[in-house]
């Protein structure tokens, strides 16, 4: 039976967690008095999930699998993965790349708090690029929308997908952009490119890595 390599992390925990990296690495995260015997034993009864999470991770790649509100399972925020740890704690908090979480967070729970997470963000993105392009939009309101990242309506009211908290801060800076410069065109003219090259010069870049992670849009 080949041998489980892993890196063990103790804190002040209940439980023992696996956790699976981006690179396919075992990490596990336990309570500081648990002794190496009783850790190993723990690895070795989770060795089929330990073996079907490192398949994934290489199999997957950037096709990003479903969100699982689970420890181990991973999910992604801003652009990078974070591995979802359920510990003791009464707030969402990020360390390094983890997303450690309270223990009876369930999917509702988590995805109440990534909208909490892309209204502040997005509406931070607008008031800045709204001033830098003098425009003023409407009303802005997040959508649950799966085939649109945003809009602007005749009104200049701004709607966003809400999962664009997924993505890196510079692809949120350039839909927001883009539908800041719908305020004053209506269209998709060489004047309206023009107005977002202006402002994002590399935009490009941005829009072709929404066009690679579309499927962030069906995950969750």
């Amino acid at each position: 039976m080949q041998e489980i390599s892993y890196q063990v992390v103790r804190s002040n925990r209940k439980s023992v967690a696996l956790v699976i990296n981006n690179e396919a690495n075992l990490i596990v995260r336990a309570p500081t008095h648990m002794s190496d015997e009783a850790i190993d034993a723990f690895v070795q009864k989770k060795r089929r999930w330990i073996n079907e999470k490192q398949q994934q991770v290489a199999v997957f790649g950037e096709k990003h699998p479903p969100v699982i509100v689970e420890t181990g399972e991973s999910i992604m925020y801003l652009g990078s993965s974070y591995a979802i740890i359920k510990d003791n704690v009464d707030i969402v908090e990020i360390s390094g790349n983890e997303l450690i979480i309270p223990e009876d967070f369930d999917i509702v729970s988590l995805i109440t708090w990534l909208k909490e997470q892309a209204m502040q963000i997005i509406s931070d993105r607008i008031a800045m690029y709204a001033n830098v392009m003098g425009v003023t939009p409407g009303t802005v309101k997040l959508s649950d929308a799966k085939a649109h990242w945003g809009s602007c309506s005749s009104k200049n009211n701004l709607n966003f997908a809400w999962r664009l908290i997924m993505c890196p801060l510079s692809v949120i800076d350039y839909v927001v952009v883009h539908e800041l410069s719908h305020i004053t065109y209506k269209n998709h003219s060489q004047a309206f490119w023009a107005r977002v090259k202006t402002v994002l010069p590399t935009y490009e870049d941005d829009q072709d890595w929404l066009k690679v992670n579309k499927k962030l849009m069906e995950i969750i």
